[in-house]
């Protein structure tokens, strides 16, 4: 392990890289620790090679994109970036050590579990949460653009985390979509498969797919045409979810706010409600 951590060049000296949290195609996340504070932070890092505009410009939506969402409780927080001197960029963000809805499922479906949130509160909860920190996101101009389950993570307290907006928009001053065609497939609106930029419209979808998927064991699909005849009962299910937030048409969709609003409503209001999840959680040193 030691033998593969990066020697970042120009990282503030405070920051000592502990263990490697997952990767994508273009960066690498670790969990990282202020030597002065002991807090535990993750730190994402891109690298930067001559030509990287592409890459460049989404460290900086991202960076920028989160600056926006740094008053809302729902999202993963920056707390510094930079360049090091090897071309390496950084973003210093909120560790999240519940681990993501991604390890959820994944833990699930290895011991063959049905999630117990089926027609209860859990699911319900978790869904107002996210639609709530998803449409104050869109108040404050900021698309995600990749919503799935390995976007949302889970604190110290178990409360849901919207995080990684590396794909989105930003409305306002000029700035549209990135103009990539990075998204999750499983969980992403009709329209994205047809060229669509990500919209607030195309945001709700993808939530209310990645609930799906939590709720359901299974993705829903890209179209409803995926669903056999036999599956008429599951069909109906999927065209009365949350709204109507899975419906293929855009203009068919509620808003997010909208969304939380009803969700809320149907609460019941009592402290067992806040987050008491029971997910796999990382051990922490």
């Amino acid at each position: 392990m030691n033998a593969d951590r990066p020697q970042l060049i120009g990282l503030p000296t405070r920051i000592r890289l502990i263990e490697p949290l997952g990767s994508g195609s273009s960066c690498t996340v670790w969990r990282a620790r202020d030597t002065h504070s002991g807090r535990d932070f993750a730190i994402k890092l891109l690298p930067l090679p001559d030509g990287g505009a592409l890459a460049a410009e989404r460290l900086q939506r991202e960076a920028r994109a989160l600056s926006r969402l740094s008053q809302i409780e729902g999202a993963i927080s920056l707390h510094q970036v930079g360049v090091a001197a090897d071309g390496t960029a950084w973003l210093l963000l909120d560790f999240a050590p519940g681990g993501s809805l991604q390890d959820c499922i994944q833990a699930l479906a290895e011991e063959s579990v049905r999630p117990l949130a089926a027609s209860g509160p859990r699911t319900q909860t978790l869904a107002a949460s996210l639609f709530l920190t998803l449409a104050q996101a869109h108040t404050a101009g900021v698309i995600h653009g990749d919503i799935s389950p390995a976007n949302i993570l889970f604190g110290e307290s178990g409360q849901p985390l919207l995080a990684d907006f590396g794909m989105g928009a930003l409305l306002g001053g000029g700035e549209g979509a990135l103009g990539l065609v990075g998204f999750t497939p499983a969980y992403a609106a009709p329209e994205r498969f047809r060229g669509a930029p990500p919209d607030q419209s195309s945001d709700v979808f993808a939530l209310a797919a990645t609930l799906w998927h939590w709720e359901f064991s299974q993705p829903p699909g890209a179209s409803f045409a995926e669903l056999r005849p036999k599956d008429s009962e599951m069909a109906a299910t999927q065209r009365d979810w949350m709204l109507g937030a899975l419906s293929e048409l855009p203009t068919e969709r509620p808003d997010a706010q909208m969304v939380a609003d009803s969700l809320n409503g149907r609460l019941t209001r009592h402290k067992g409600n806040r987050w008491r999840w029971k997910y796999p959680r990382r051990d922490v040193e």
